[in-house]
């Protein structure tokens, strides 16, 4: 029962922390979303979709999110070369989307 219980409060904490992206004029901006909201933005991104949370991570230069993850920084990928190389249309994956980071 006691991990139970931890596992609830992380979740918690993961799903009320926001995540942070840093502009290149220094300013901050605040996303909060829900439990799968970072993988919803991947899922979004990948399929082309321009929605205002994703032009701002296209636009940002680095980002924080909860637990220390980096899922955000694969979505300003996909963005990036997207709008690079005019393939937002694109279904099929990248040949190396590591490179890309």
């Amino acid at each position: 029962m006691k991990i139970q219980r931890r596992l609830e409060l992380l979740e918690k904490r993961l799903m009320s922390e926001p995540i942070m992206l840093l502009m290149p004029d220094g300013r901050t901006e605040t996303l909060r979303g829900r439990r799968y909201y970072t993988l919803d933005l991947f899922k979004r991104a990948w399929e082309g979709d321009r929605m205002p949370e994703l032009e701002l991570i296209a636009q940002s230069i680095s980002s924080t999110e909860p637990g220390g993850g980096h899922m955000l920084d694969m979505v300003r990928a996909i963005l990036n070369r997207a709008a690079d190389d005019g393939s937002a249309d694109d279904t099929q994956c990248p040949h190396n989307v590591a490179e890309d980071l």
